[in-house]
């Protein structure tokens, strides 16, 4: 019997480490598929379009939407669409870094230095503005 009891924690173990792991990595999964993309770089050429929409409080916020190419680091194009999220449009050439996601588009900015820019992505970006 104290054999049986052994065993039987000892897979009861190996059980509750299985379930553990897999809750994990399905975890992971899911932040993955929802939160994660590749990195994109636009340059901001454009003043936006104003958005106001009101709380249910009644109080109003400001944001401006931007339709801009993006390239990644190799110079593959791809239009995004995405929310500044300011009251005040973004800075005007300001470089920036997109989080793109296949389900859900842009999902993080961030304003990056010229020179962390990829070359084939800045050399995009450069002939666009030049046009």
């Amino acid at each position: 019997m104290n054999q049986l009891n052994r065993l039987f924690r000892r897979k009861g173990w190996w059980l509750l480490t299985a379930i553990v792991l897999f809750f994990i990595g399905g975890s992971w999964g899911i932040y993955q598929q929802y939160y994660s993309g590749k990195m994109y770089y636009t340059q901001i050429t454009t003043v936006g379009q104003k958005k106001v929409e009101q709380d249910d409080q009644g109080e109003n916020h400001v944001s401006y939407q931007y339709q801009q190419k993006a390239y990644d680091d190799q110079g593959r194009l791809k239009k995004v669409d995405f929310n500044g999220v300011k009251s005040t449009p973004l800075k005007h050439q300001a470089y920036l870094q997109l989080r793109v996601n296949s389900l859900k588009g842009v999902v993080s900015w961030q304003k990056v230095d010229r020179n962390e820019v990829p070359r084939k992505a800045l050399k995009k970006l450069s002939a666009d503005s030049a046009d």
